[in-house]
């Protein structure tokens, strides 16, 4: 192969919205996932550490309505909030501890159900849709994606009858009428790929993602250069990472050519199969590793 389609092969560089984005070079093997998980500040992604509030990336997950919801929406929501909801919530992410009852909903009112929004989300809210339906079938619950900053914006629009967020409400968004439900728990693990670390405290993740940091000698790892990976802006899964950041690391800001994907999945993807790579995702997606 000539020299120049390899190097072009090597490093990417695409200019979107005029940011630069670095697509690194991955091992060529989609079959193998190499990333890990590594714990913060000395404590591990786990679900325990998140109800205990020992870990320090966490956050609510919860669905939203454009005002109170009412008829077969709020009869929705009930059930993604009852015990039979909250199982398949518990599949991958926290439950929360008190549970609702439902009625069937009304064969007469609204039986089309539209939500969108967070991505880390998405996946489980379908199969609390497909249970439902199978439980009605008379009921049409609609799922797509787009983050969660799309699916407040949908559900403020009226496009969507409820929208999902991978975080809490932003002010603004409470003030156009949009009142959450919290459906779980959960927090955002930090994962490598070849960084020769299994422990990062939230300084030195601060300092990888402002750009101090460049090489995994730095953090105590192998002398390998930090590929850095992130999630796309509106995400709540960024959102809820920059936020603990800040929290920990006043005046932190993630620099400007970080490589950023619009899925969990995608990131999953990019970590596993790049060499000194670092990333962030829910805990519930660890299993997906």
């Amino acid at each position: 192969m000539n020299n120049k389609i390899i190097a072009l092969f090597a490093v990417i560089v695409i200019a979107v919205a005029g940011v630069s984005i670095v697509a690194f070079m991955s091992n060529g093997d989609d079959n193998d996932n190499d990333a890990y998980t590594v714990s913060l500040n000395g404590v591990e992604a786990t679900e325990s550490n998140v109800r205990d509030n020992s870990y320090l990336i966490k956050r609510n997950l919860i669905v939203c309505t454009n005002g109170e919801a009412t008829g077969n929406v709020a009869e929705f929501l009930n059930y993604v909030t009852s015990a039979d909801g909250q199982k398949i919530v518990g599949k991958e992410f926290i439950s929360i501890d008190k549970m609702t009852d439902y009625k069937d909903p009304d064969k007469d009112g609204n039986t089309m159900i539209a939500i969108s929004g967070s991505t880390t989300i998405m996946d489980t809210m379908t199969r609390i849709a497909e249970g439902y339906m199978a439980k009605y079938p008379y009921m049409k619950v609609s799922i797509t994606g787009g983050g969660s900053g799309q699916g407040a914006s949908n559900t403020i629009n009226g496009v969507s009858d409820i929208g999902m967020c991978s975080r809490d409400l932003k002010a603004s968004e409470a003030e156009k009428g949009l009142i959450p439900t919290i459906i779980g728990k959960d927090g955002v693990a930090v994962i490598v790929n070849g960084a020769g670390v299994k422990d990062l405290t939230i300084e030195q993740v601060a300092k990888i993602y402002d750009g101090t940091y460049t090489n995994w000698s730095q953090v105590g790892g192998v002398d390998k250069s930090i590929g850095v990976v992130c999630r796309e802006d509106g995400s709540g899964t960024r959102e809820c990472f920059e936020e603990s950041v800040k929290a920990s690391t006043p005046g932190w800001k993630m620099k400007s050519d970080v490589n950023s994907l619009s899925s969990t999945g995608a990131v999953i993807k990019m970590i596993g199969n790049t060499d000194g790579s670092i990333g962030y995702i829910s805990i519930g997606q660890l299993v997906n590793l």
